[in-house]
Order: structure tokens, then C-alpha cells, then sequence
């Protein structure tokens, strides 16, 4: 692996993507997409002893550089073996400088609690849609990117209307956003912000936005996209559809800035390879802080933004939601989800994740109490839920992503409490 990680994290991260391409489901939101990508890039990784070369040392002549050369190695293997016991030892790229107060020890994910009983919701409407990826709530439709594709659907016909041509998007792991502006879609492939009119249903422009854009969410004052190989986050002027500010937030390379979004003040954006979370001051494109995540958990999913928490899933291999304090900009409880959650959306002013448990059978979807931090209740859409998608609120309704079953659910908001 290029990005600095523990030899744990590798393998964590080797039997993510191993499980990743071989899974019988549709394509879905699944942020080890990283890792798969590192994968196809150089391998290429320097040690303390690559630097020596023992042959020729010679036992007599060279025998004080041989023994400071073993037990250089020793030093190492027991570094090592300290970070891998879990005592505290983490490989990550020095943080950027920030106002942040330095957090107190931060906690590990907590053992999952016993959930609640499943509740069983029957759905208003199913609809059909193959390969959904993301999925907005916009004017009065709701918005769904697949590959290559953006598809509207009209919640009173509970069906496609219309379809977009984006381009051969082969990428699974791009961004949707909306304002007043337009539609926004990102092709971390191609590397470009798709612009589309809402109304006419046509692309109207194809912007050049760093190295790989990623996450998107899009203001009426701007759009904001993640640059996952560039380090940086990208601010777009939607009246000439040109970058206008690039804001550093970590290292170029694989697993760089993530997803956004928007809240208190801040755009917040999510960074795995340094395990941080940057809040970005929306008018003067200036960090505000730079929050290191919580112990065990790598920030790499959706954020929602709540008036006294912020809500940032993980990677699949740590498979928990981490809540984030932000007045103190400390990071503090993780709730493990007992699956893998993507996207977390507040519905009533709490959160709500979809949580893919590995299969097209058993998703469920997930409510954190903000007091206790824990699961306090648990729905079960339809016969067959695979969970793991985007949730989004129109027309009265949730909508929830299905990309096991390429489906898209409309249920009725009273069962999601108050």
C-alpha cells in the first residue's frame, strides 16, 4: 500500500477490497473503493533496511554496522508489534495546524449493544432503477446517479421520468449534489463536475476539477468537490463553471479527501489516509480546524450535519459511526452499526443510516439515539432489503436506496418516529 498505515490497517484493508470484488450484489456505495485503487498503483514502499545491504558488510570487518543493523530491525518489528497490539501506535501523516483544542484520548468503537426488535415497514412504492449509486432530493423530484446515467423520478407517478447521459462512467464511488443552480455529478474517472439542468434534463457543462473528484455538495453561494487523489478540497464558481480556490486539507495520493458536506458554519470534509476531518470556512475558504478521528475509526463515509453533533461513518473495515463535537472540534463516541453504513441522513433532527450486514437479504435501517448513543430503533423495508444506500426525505416521504435489489423504496415518514 502507498498511504501510511499500520501492517493491521493493510490487512484490514486487503480482505475489504478482497470481499469487495468478488460480492454477488450490484454495484453500491462502498468506500473501500480506495483501497481497490491503491491496489493498481505502485507498490512501492521504502524501509529502514532497504538502505543496507548485509551481504556485503562482511561478519569481521563490518561487524558493529551488521549488529546496528539488526537491531535496527528488532527496534522496528517491535514498533510494530506494539501498533499491531492495539497499545497505541498509529503510521499517519502529520495533521495540518489548526485553532482545534488537542482532544483528550479518543474512545474506540464500543461493542455493539443489542438492538431493538426490527420493525417491518410497508413500502408506498417500489421502484425499479439498475445499479443506483447516490440519490438527492431536489425541487420536486428525487435524483438518482448511476453509471453513466442521472434518472429523475416523479414521486407522484412513483416512477422514471427522464434520464441524463453523464458518460461511460465506469468509477462506482462519485458525488450528487443540487442547488439552485443546477444538478451537480462527479466523475472521479474522467475527473470532471457534470452540470445539469434540471428542468431541460441536458448536460449543459463538464468542468476539470483536480486529479479525481469525488464528493460534492453544492451551496448557493458555491460547489464544493473533494479531490480524492489531489488533497484538496475544490470550490466551483457555478457562473463561469470554473475552480475558483483549492483548499488543502491533506496529502496527494490515494484515500485523500472524501465526501462533504454542509452545517454550523462549515463545510466539512472527510480525509482517511490522515484519519482527520477539516472544517473549511464557506467564505473565506480558510480551515477552521482540523479534527483527528477517534481511535479505530477511519473517516471515510457520508456526513450529516445535526445543530449540536456532526455524524461521519467510516470505512467498511471499522464498520461504526463516529459523532463529532462541534463546539469542541474533538471527535468522541463511535456507534458500531453491526454492518457497514454509508450515508447517514437526519430525519426529525437525528440520525438515520442504512446498514449493509453483507447480503441482499438482511439490511436494515438504523436510528442513533444523540443521548445515549446507541441504536434505539431498528426497520426492516419490504421483503428482501439489502441495505447499505442513500436516504433521502421528499414528498412526504423517505426514500431509501437499494443497490443489492436495484431498487429504490418510498415509505411513509410516520414510521421513521418523531
Amino acid at each position: 500500500m502507498s498511504d501510511p498505515r499500520t501492517d493491521l490497517d493493510v490487512g484490514q484493508a486487503l480482505t475489504a477490497w478482497m470481499a469487495e470484488v468478488a460480492p454477488d450484489r450490484a454495484p453500491a456505495r462502498l468506500f473501500e473503493e480506495t483501497f481497490a485503487k491503491t491496489m493498481q498503483a505502485s507498490q512501492v514502499r521504502v524501509y529502514p533496511w532497504h538502505k543496507a545491504a548485509i551481504g556485503s558488510l562482511g561478519w569481521g570487518r563490518g561487524r558493529s554496522r551488521a549488529l546496528l543493523l539488526l537491531a535496527l530491525v528488532a527496534l522496528v518489528v517491535a514498533a510494530t508489534a506494539v501498533g499491531l497490539s492495539g497499545v497505541g501506535f498509529r503510521a499517519t501523516v502529520p495533521p495540518i495546524p489548526s485553532p482545534s483544542p488537542a482532544p483528550s484520548v479518543s474512545p474506540s468503537i464500543a461493542p455493539s449493544a443489542a438492538l431493538p426488535s426490527p420493525i417491518s415497514v410497508t413500502p408506498e412504492a417500489t421502484i425499479a432503477n439498475q445499479q443506483p449509486i447516490a440519490m438527492i432530493a431536489a425541487g420536486a423530484a428525487l435524483w438518482v446517479m448511476a453509471p453513466g446515467r442521472l434518472d429523475r423520478i416523479d414521486p407522484k407517478a412513483n416512477a422514471v421520468s427522464g434520464s441524463v447521459a453523464l458518460g461511460p462512467t465506469t468509477d462506482l464511488y462519485n458525488g450528487l449534489a443540487a442547488n439552485a443552480t443546477g444538478l451537480w455529478a462527479t466523475d472521479s474517472d474522467a475527473a470532471v463536475v457534470y452540470r445539469v439542468d434540471p428542468k431541460t434534463l441536458k448536460l449543459v457543462a463538464t468542468i476539470p476539477a483536480g486529479l479525481s473528484s469525488k464528493g460534492v455538495f453544492a451551496t448557493d453561494a458555491g460547489v464544493w468537490v473533494a479531490d480524492v487523489h489531489g488533497g484538496s478540497v475544490l470550490r466551483v464558481n457555478p457562473k463561469t463553471n470554473k475552480v475558483v480556490a483549492t483548499i488543502t486539507v491533506g496529502p496527494t495520493g490515494n484515500s485523500g479527501p472524501n465526501w462533504l458536506a454542509n452545517g454550523l458554519g462549515s463545510i466539512w470534509v472527510d480525509i482517511p489516509n490522515n484519519d482527520t476531518i477539516v472544517r473549511i470556512d464557506p467564505v473565506t475558504n480558510k480551515i477552521q480546524a482540523t479534527i483527528p478521528a477517534s481511535a479505530g475509526h477511519t473517516p471515510c463515509g457520508g456526513i450529516a450535519v445535526g445543530t449540536t453533533a456532526v455524524w461521519i461513518t467510516g470505512c467498511s473495515v471499522t464498520s461504526g459511526m463516529a459523532r463529532i463535537d462541534p463546539t469542541t472540534n474533538s471527535a468522541g463516541a463511535v456507534v458500531s452499526l453491526g454492518g457497514y453504513g454509508y450515508n447517514p441522513t437526519l430525519i426529525n433532527g437525528v440520525p438515520w443510516v442504512s446498514v449493509d450486514t453483507g447480503n441482499a437479504a438482511t439490511g436494515r435501517l438504523v436510528r442513533i439515539d444523540p443521548v445515549t448513543n446507541t441504536i434505539d430503533r431498528v426497520l426492516v423495508p419490504g421483503a428482501t432489503f439489502g441495505g447499505g444506500g442513500d436516504i433521502a426525505v421528499a414528498a412526504g416521504s423517505v426514500w431509501v436506496v437499494d443497490g443489492y435489489n436495484n431498487t429504490i423504496f418510498r415509505l411513509p415518514l410516520t414510521a421513521f418516529g418523531s
